[in-house]
């Protein structure tokens, strides 16, 4: 009876509709004369910002262009002699787009212009704070994998989870990045399992952008986005290099190749394929603790996407799979008999569809389907205590969008589908009240709705609402409103509020904790995360230097209804509970960018955080994030870049560690860490088919003096790889190259 329920359940998200993926707009491009008349513009050119689709119009000014597989996005439009023209697109809804240019000609005679587009920048047409990571940006960094790939961006931070694992994690708006929804294309990517080290799971080659929104988010995507989203565009079916390879290898022995091959067979039918690997040959003790300051590391990864159209019908199809082994601990050798060692093996296997019908006489509707299925297992041992997870699961999504009245009335309407099946086991001295924690059957039904004002000026409004029924728990319903007052045409005026809930999996989103002797504490049955989160934002963009400048500041607070609290303030316990005070996180941001000379790009940032948490009854401040963060980013190339030179500096201030009163005196740490700073730089040499760069990071070669605590006892009570604060390893030296077939 059960598997006849979830079959139905099924079939009605099926019935459901999603927006079409891929469908034309339309336009045309015109300048205004002396005497006042519009004519057309014939070859303007018009492209995607960070994709490759690009157009121009004909001889009446007239285009047409694809749209992007994911939006929200933005178009250029841009011709020698006039002043380029942006329009930001949240949906696929516009029927005939008419751009005006304005010529910048002057008596005195002509001026050629070059603009040095920016690797990031802050859309102020979108209605919600959302900054887009080009793909340029991407190559200023060794970023091997997404959780290396945020290195040079201020709103998002990262860091080492523990000293052994090697596992990198984000934070947005000072809370870990479990509280961030992380999409690749609208399907959920870092998830259950995924959690902790999903984020290197997707190589930075496969990425042609990156969209980041602070604040909930839309509905349409989930309940799952508290402190922000994250949304992963892989590279372009139809638009990508026939061929590309990445060849990379750095200071600490790790070699990586990333390739993809795209072929078009015919207007109806094209294919991509993506293939990644990656390896640690030696290890290293840099700081002579007898442990690897890195693990060991071995991982292979493909993904292949499927791309074929109709006249009626688009869609895609495709499969990603991975697999994962790391080795990590003490160096193996005759001093030491038994050591202590860590080994985590990871699969995952997923597929996915992505079907819609196009109405070529009704742009403004639109309905398609998403679904996805996964399937992922994981060992991990970390000296004695041993955890193994397994999750199947599948997703499904639906939206309707239309129009009411006019175009300046959107509405969008569905439903979606989770089913998650876990299976987890931890042996260790764990204490438990409820064993049902670790094998757990979620069912997520929902619908909602979500309506969009924009007035094409200077007002835009998002008003979303849905309804989420948790088999485990209870209904949920999140409302979330967005709303954007352009002040000029270069400034914007944002506020944002609404509610979010996750369900927690603790050991698969803290396996960093089971490298200590601590003894792991469910005091109680967890129950899902609530928060609502509140935002403003203020945008402007102006001329500096007679060259584009933009000035970003923006404040938002997360205020948890409930919380799963991670509490190491006992040396010899990580407990966890639900929270029972308030918790809370204040997020300050502000920063500038501007073109001092021509081909140079600076941005400079600085953000200041107050997260604070009830831990047993007192009210502290949540350990390892830092008060006071900085960055300074200077970018040059040369004229064609030809040569790109990058730097990146950043100052972290001082966070407060958990208390270690309990262990002997050699082994307590400070009540609070010290300040650094680090540096990355990097130096690219362009060629006709190939790129070559050199780099490197922590060059100021800054690391925690005692990233583990008593590691020559590991086995023993005061035993700690998790006090990470700051860098373990020290600098990093890379280098690569690229060839591209176009």
């Amino acid at each position: 009876m059960k598997i006849q329920i979830k079959i139905f359940i099924l079939f009605l998200g099926f019935a459901f509709s999603l927006p079409a993926f891929s469908q034309h707009l339309i336009g045309n491009v015109s300048e205004k004369n002396q005497n006042g008349k519009e004519s057309p513009l014939p070859m303007a050119g018009i492209k995607w910002i960070g994709t490759k689709i690009y157009s121009t119009s004909d001889s009446l000014g007239n285009f047409h262009i694809a749209f992007p597989d994911s939006m929200p996005a933005e178009l250029i439009v841009s011709m020698v002699g006039y002043k380029n023209d942006t329009i930001f697109f949240k949906d696929k809804f516009t029927a005939n787009l008419k751009v005006l240019l304005k010529n910048e000609a002057t008596t005195l005679g002509t001026v050629n212009i070059t603009e040095k587009q920016q690797s990031t920048s802050n859309l102020i047409t979108a209605p919600m704070n959302t900054e887009l990571i080009s793909h340029k940006e991407l190559t200023l960094a060794a970023c091997c994998n997404l959780s290396e790939s945020f290195e040079r961006n201020a709103s998002v931070d990262v860091n080492f989870t523990d000293a052994v694992s090697g596992t990198k994690q984000i934070q947005m708006l000072g809370l870990d990045g479990i509280y961030t929804q992380i999409l690749y294309e609208n399907l959920p990517f870092v998830h259950g399992l995924s959690s902790s080290s999903g984020l290197s799971y997707i190589p930075g080659p496969w990425v042609e952008s990156i969209l980041v929104t602070k604040g909930t988010g839309s509905v349409v995507n989930g309940y799952e986005p508290i402190t922000g989203q994250i949304q992963i565009e892989i590279l372009e079916l139809d638009k990508a290099d026939k061929f590309f390879v990445n060849g990379y290898a750095n200071s600490e022995t790790r070699f990586e190749i990333n390739s993809h091959f795209a072929h078009r067979f015919n207007k109806h039918l094209s294919t991509l394929l993506l293939v990644h690997a990656n390896k640690n040959t030696m290890s290293m003790d840099k700081n002579h603790d007898t442990f690897m300051d890195l693990p060991l590391t071995e991982q292979y990864n493909f993904l292949n996407r499927w791309h074929y159209s109709t006249d009626k019908m688009e869609g895609q199809i495709g499969i990603r799979a991975l697999s994962e082994n790391k080795m990590g601990g003490q160096m193996m050798n005759e001093s030491i008999p038994n050591p202590y060692m860590i080994n985590i093996h990871t699969n995952q296997f997923e597929t996915f569809t992505k079907n819609a019908l196009l109405f070529p006489d009704a742009p403004y509707k639109s309905m398609a389907l998403i679904t996805t299925e996964r399937y992922q297992n994981q060992d991990a041992t970390f000296g004695t205590k041993e955890y193994s997870g397994e999750q199947k699961s599948l997703y499904v999504n639906t939206i309707d969008q239309t129009i009411i009245g006019t175009t300046f009335n959107k509405i969008k309407f569905g439903g979606s589908l989770e089913l998650d099946n876990y299976n987890e086991k931890f042996s260790a001295n764990t204490i438990t009240k409820n064993d049902s924690v670790f094998n757990t059957q979620e069912i997520v039904p929902g619908v909602y709705t979500e309506y969009t004002y924009s007035n094409d000026s200077n007002i835009s409004l998002v008003a979303g609402l849905r309804a989420d029924y948790y088999n485990l728990n209870e209904l949920m319903v999140d409302p979330r409103l967005h709303f954007k007052y352009n002040l000029t045409k270069k400034s914007a005026f944002r506020l944002s509020g609404g509610r979010g809930f996750r369900t927690p999996h603790i050991f698969a989103e803290n396996m960093q904790v089971l490298a200590s002797s601590r003894e792991v504490v469910i005091k109680e049955k967890l129950l899902p995360e609530v928060a609502w989160n509140y935002g403003a934002t203020f945008t402007q963009k102006f001329k500096l230097f007679y060259r584009e400048a933009s000035f970003n500041m923006d404040f938002f607070r997360t205020d948890f209804q409930n919380q799963v609290v991670v509490d190491l303030e006992d040396a010899r316990k990580i407990q966890f509970y639900n929270l029972k005070g308030i918790s809370y996180s204040n997020a300050f941001q502000t920063d500038f960018s501007f073109q001092p000379l021509e081909r140079w790009d600076v941005k400079l940032a600085y953000k200041y955080y107050d997260v604070k948490t009830t831990y047993n009854g007192i009210l502290l401040e949540k350990p390892f994030v830092p008060t006071d963060r900085a960055l300074l980013n200077i970018d040059y190339a040369t004229k064609f870049e030809k040569w790109k030179f990058d730097l990146t500096v950043k100052w972290f201030g001082k966070s407060r560690l958990p208390n270690t009163s309990a262990n002997a005196p050699e082994f307590q740490l400070h009540d609070y860490s010290d300040t650094y700073f680090t540096l990355m730089a990097q130096v690219t040499k362009k060629f006709r088919w190939i790129d070559v760069y050199i780099g490197a990071e922590n060059l100021f070669n800054y690391t925690i003096p005692h990233p583990i605590i008593d590691p020559t006892n590991p086995f023993g009570p005061n035993f700690d790889a998790t006090m990470i604060w700051g860098p373990i390893t020290g600098r990093m030296g890379y280098g690569g190259i690229r060839y591209t077939l176009k």
